[in-house]
C-alpha cells in the first residue's frame, strides 16, 4: 500500500496525479535550489550506493509508487535493456562515417526504458489517456469493473497490454463527466463567487415630506387654479396608477437576482442533448493534459487503442547556420523517449537506478515467468499454446537438448514443417 501523505512538501516527490499539491511539488523540485540539487550528481559528496539509492527513490516515487518493491523487482523489471547501436553507414553508396563521428553522436537514453513495463499496466494506461485525475483513481476504476479491454471487463490493474488492445471506460465513471461532481463544483463556485451589490432602496419618508411641503406652498393659490389642478390630476390619474403595479415587478426582481452560476448551470443542463454528460475540468490540470505517442485516444467514445510499446524515437535536427565553405548545414540526431517523466530522459538518474536494480535485485521473473504461467494456466487458446511451446523450447535449450539436433515439439508448427520436409 502507498503512504497516506504522498504529497508532502518536505520531500516534494512528483506523483502521477493532477493534484494542485503535486503541481506545487513539481515546481519546487525544479525551482528550489536544495531540491533541484538532489537530482544532479556532478558535484556531490555522496557515495555511489547513495547516488543509486536516491535515483531509485525519486524515480519509483513517480513510476508506480503504489506497486510494492518486491513485486516491481520480480514482475516489472526487465532482464536486459534494448541496444541502440550508432549507425555507421546509414545510406548505401556513401562513404562510411568515421568511428570518431559515431562516438561524438548523442547517446540514446536507453536506461529510461527499464520502466516500460510499468507504462504497459492497465491502470497507468487509463491515467495516460486522461480518463482519471490520478493513477490511484484509475486503479480504483479498474478494480470496480469500469474498464474493458477488447470488450471484456478486466478487474486486474496489473494486466500488461499488448499492441492493438482496445481500452474502453464507462463515461459515467470519468470524474470530468460525472453529474454529481459537476453539481458539487457548480455549488462550490456559486458559494465562492462575489455577490452582486444590493439595489438602492427607495426613500418613502423623504418623498412624503417633499409632497407635504409642496402641498403647503400651493395652499394660497386661487380656486380656479385648484380646479384646474384637480382636473389635471383627474386626467392623469390612470397614468399615476400605473406605477402602483410595480411592486409586483419588484417582488419578482429578487428571483431574477439569483446567482448567475445557477442560471448558467440550469441553462447548460437544459441545452444539453439527451445522453450528453456535462464536462468539468479540474483546476490546475493544464500542465498534465498530454497524450503519449503510443496511444490513440478517442474522447468522444471514452476509448483508446494501445498501438505499440514505449520505445525511443529519433529524428534529424539541421542547424540553420549557413556554412561559409558551401557544404550542407550540419545535422544532429536527437533521441526522444516515449515514457512521460518529470526528470530528464537522458539524465544520469535512470542509469544509476538501473545499476541499483542490477546489483541488488533478486531473481527476476519478467517475460520468462509470465510465459511459463500463461502456458500452464492460461485460457487464451492459441496464445496459451504458443506460450507453452516457447517455455518448453527455452527449457530444452537450457538443458542442452538443442546442441546436436533441432528441437521439435509435438503439435507445434515447427514439427509440422519438419514432417512435410521429409
Amino acid at each position: 500500500m502507498r503512504k497516506a501523505n504522498v504529497f508532502r512538501p518536505e520531500s516534494a516527490i512528483p506523483r502521477m496525479s493532477w493534484s494542485p499539491r503535486n503541481l506545487y511539488n513539481l515546481i519546487a523540485r525544479s525551482a528550489t535550489p536544495f531540491l533541484a540539487g538532489q537530482t544532479s550528481f556532478t558535484k556531490t559528496s555522496l557515495t555511489m550506493y547513495q547516488q543509486r539509492w536516491r535515483s531509485k527513490r525519486l524515480l519509483r516515487g513517480y513510476h508506480g509508487d503504489w506497486i510494492p518493491e518486491t513485486r516491481f523487482r520480480r514482475w516489472f523489471l526487465p532482464t536486459h535493456l534494448p541496444s541502440f547501436a550508432p549507425v555507421l553507414n546509414a545510406r548505401p553508396g556513401k562513404q562510411p562515417a568515421s568511428p570518431s563521428s559515431a562516438l561524438d553522436s548523442p547517446v540514446p537514453p536507453v536506461a529510461n526504458l527499464f520502466l516500460r513495463e510499468v507504462e504497459r499496466r492497465l491502470d497507468v494506461v487509463v491515467f495516460r489517456c486522461c480518463f482519471a485525475h490520478s493513477a490511484y483513481h484509475s486503479r480504483s476504476l479498474v478494480l470496480h469493473g469500469k474498464v474493458q479491454v477488447n470488450g471484456q471487463v478486466v478487474t486486474d490493474p496489473n494486466q500488461l497490454l499488448e499492441e492493438g488492445d482496445l481500452i474502453t471506460v464507462e463515461p459515467e465513471s470519468v470524474p470530468m463527466l460525472n453529474k454529481q461532481v459537476a453539481k458539487r463544483v457548480q455549488k462550490d463556485l456559486a458559494r465562492r463567487a462575489p455577490k452582486a451589490p444590493p439595489a438602492p432602496a427607495a426613500a418613502p419618508a423623504a418623498e412624503a415630506s417633499a409632497d407635504a411641503e409642496a402641498a403647503q406652498s400651493a395652499a394660497p393659490e386661487s380656486s380656479a387654479e385648484q380646479t384646474h389642478t384637480e382636473a389635471t390630476e383627474t386626467d392623469a390619474k390612470p397614468a399615476t396608477e400605473q406605477p402602483a403595479e410595480q411592486p409586483s415587478d419588484t417582488s419578482a426582481a429578487p428571483t431574477a437576482e439569483t446567482p448567475a452560476s445557477d442560471a448558467k448551470q440550469t441553462s447548460t443542463e437544459s441545452t444539453l442533448p439527451p445522453g450528453v454528460l456535462p464536462f468539468h475540468l479540474p483546476p490546475f490540470a493544464a500542465p498534465f493534459l498530454f497524450i503519449p505517442p503510443y496511444l490513440d485516444v478517442s474522447f468522444r467514445t471514452c476509448s483508446a487503442i494501445y498501438m505499440r510499446h514505449p520505445t525511443l524515437t529519433s529524428h534529424l535536427v539541421r542547424s540553420r547556420d549557413n556554412r561559409s565553405d558551401g557544404k550542407q548545414p550540419r545535422a544532429q540526431r536527437v533521441f526522444q523517449s516515449d515514457i512521460p517523466t518529470p526528470y530528464p530522459a537522458g539524465g544520469e538518474m535512470y542509469g544509476l537506478a538501473w545499476e541499483f536494480y542490477v546489483r541488488n535485485a533478486p531473481r527476476v521473473r519478467g517475460d520468462e515467468r509470465r510465459t511459463k504461467v500463461e502456458g500452464r494456466y492460461g485460457r487464451s487458446g492459441f496464445a496459451s499454446a504458443r506460450a507453452w511451446e516457447r517455455d518448453r523450447r527455452r527449457v530444452a535449450i537450457r538443458r542442452g537438448w538443442g546442441r546436436k539436433r533441432r528441437i521439435t515439439l509435438p503439435g507445434s508448427p515447427l514439427a509440422a514443417s519438419a514432417k512435410n520436409a521429409k
